[in-house]
């Protein structure tokens, strides 16, 4: 998988930019000081590949100011096909997002994972020790990508969550106003059946979050050895609250996740109806990270956490070359001033089998690049 050109248009500081990427060079690096758009200019990527930004969650701030669209578009060679993306928003007369592939229109679930690929910038830290939230928009990330049945369990769980969360402020306002038993009773049937939905479409999302995690634990010590150069232990749980606070990598293959799911609703079902909310499921569920057996936010020092994420991230590379037979294409945010020079050689070594774009302020740190393999341009001019 290799992007051959790139066009945008009114996105963020690129009024008008076209860039043809080298045939015959797998590294590009983008130089230039803070504030030229460098960034923008993998968030363009980005958004080719999942329809979204890994800085904003508003799309018009993605519009050039005074403007009323963008349009992001790119040719890339996919199984040794030519392929023309586009990601089209405009905010007027009415706000309308627009997904192409080779002049086709998709649904945005139709449109992810054409474009694969690997983000990794210095807030990916904040991953490892802040909210649990963001450690399961990475899981959902990686597998949305390389698994379109877990993307369609996803998006149908998040619209039962919502019914559920509305049924049950509705049954706990009938309590409060002493409604009829027979109001309530009806209140409870439909509960019953969103508690249903909830297991159908969870199940899958623990599943796949339970075997992404242990592809992670097969691969992730070496490569974190590999960088260090120390034997540390390091392993990764998947807590699910949906099965009894149980941590998925203690159980059983046969365990019956749905069933125990099942159950779990049930037994919380009073207090998720006076919380009115949904306590338990795979968005609430969370990654523990463990070095030598010790929680890494009660013990990692700041070199252990970017060693970890470095060894995360050539993991997921993995992970997604393994499920779609496919290099995705790497998108490295200033992280080499993040990274120490033996990081950064190792770093460099374990992605030449990708297509790579790496911004920087200071070329210093990149010396060891080869220099057929890579090409430097600058972020002065691209109105």
């Amino acid at each position: 998988m290799k992007l051959t050109n790139l066009k945008l248009e009114n996105f963020r500081n690129y009024k008008k930019f076209n860039y043809d990427f080298p045939k015959d060079k797998e590294l590009i690096v983008i130089v230039g000081p803070n504030g030229t758009g460098k960034t923008n200019f993998l968030e363009a990527i980005y958004l080719l590949s999942l329809g979204k930004s890994f800085r904003s969650l508003v799309h018009d701030d993605l519009v050039g100011w005074d403007n009323e669209y963008l349009r992001c578009t790119a040719n890339a060679t996919i199984d040794k096909e030519d392929c023309h993306l586009e990601v089209f928003y405009s905010t007027a007369p009415t706000r309308r997002k627009n997904f192409k592939k080779n002049g086709v229109n998709l649904k945005n679930s139709e449109y992810l994972g054409n474009l694969l690929t690997v983000l990794f910038h210095p807030e990916d830290l904040n991953m490892l020790y802040l909210n649990p939230s963001l450690r399961r928009r990475y899981m959902d990330i990686v597998l949305s990508q390389t698994d379109k049945n877990y993307l369609l369990s996803l998006s149908n769980y998040k619209k039962a969550l919502k019914q559920r969360n509305a049924l049950l402020g509705q049954l706990r306002d009938a309590y409060f106003d002493n409604a009829k038993d027979s109001s309530q009773e009806a209140l409870k049937n439909d509960l019953a059946a969103w508690d249903e939905e909830i297991v159908e479409y969870g199940t899958p999302i623990i599943t796949k979050r339970l075997e992404f995690t242990a592809f992670l634990n097969k691969h992730i010590e070496k490569i974190y050895s590999s960088i260090s150069g120390e034997k540390e232990r390091i392993s990764i749980e998947y807590q699910a609250t949906s099965v009894a606070k149980q941590r998925l990598e203690g159980i059983p293959l046969n365990f019956n996740i749905s069933a125990n799911y099942a159950e779990t609703l049930i037994a919380r079902k009073k207090s998720d109806t006076f919380k009115a909310e949904t306590s338990t499921g795979p968005h609430r569920d969370d990654l523990y990270f463990f070095i030598n057996g010790k929680n890494i936010c009660a013990s990692a020092s700041r070199g252990e956490f970017r060693t970890l994420l470095l060894a995360l991230k050539l993991a997921e590379i993995e992970y997604i070359k393994e499920k779609t037979g496919k290099n995705p294409i790497l998108l490295l945010d200033d992280v080499f001033s993040e990274l120490d020079r033996k990081r950064q050689v190792h770093l460099l070594k374990s992605i030449q089998d990708c297509q790579t774009i790496i911004t920087t302020c200071d070329t210093s740190s990149l010396d060891d690049l080869p220099a057929n393999k890579v090409v430097f341009f600058a972020t002065d001019s691209h109105e």
